[in-house]
């Protein structure tokens, strides 16, 4: 403590008024620091929702992807064939008899 105080005695601080040019200076540094700031928090700001779009993007197309593996899985039981051929192509088996609605 000694020694501080020995070597505040030997520090000669002049305070000293600052011109009007160097008020000016700090006070336009300092507002150009908090544009940055502010265009800085923006840009963050957009990465953060382009990031969150993403992560729901992707969970999205996880969800799709298991939904196609199951159906991958399904195409090679005879049931899934039948279903396909029956729904989605208009087919019936040999052995049916098919009365369509309107004709005579």
């Amino acid at each position: 403590m000694k020694k501080l105080m020995r070597i505040l005695r030997r520090v000669r601080v002049k305070i000293v008024r600052s011109s009007r040019r160097t008020k000016m200076a700090v006070v336009c540094m300092v507002a150009l620091s908090m544009a940055a700031l502010l265009a800085l928090n923006l840009t963050i700001n957009a990465f953060r929702a382009q990031t969150e779009a993403a992560r729901k993007e992707a969970a999205q197309k996880e969800y799709e992807n298991s939904q196609l593996e199951d159906k991958i899985e399904d195409l090679g039981s005879e049931g899934s064939i039948e279903d396909i051929a029956k729904d989605e192509l208009g087919m019936v088996p040999t052995d049916a008899i098919v009365i369509q609605p309107g004709q005579q």
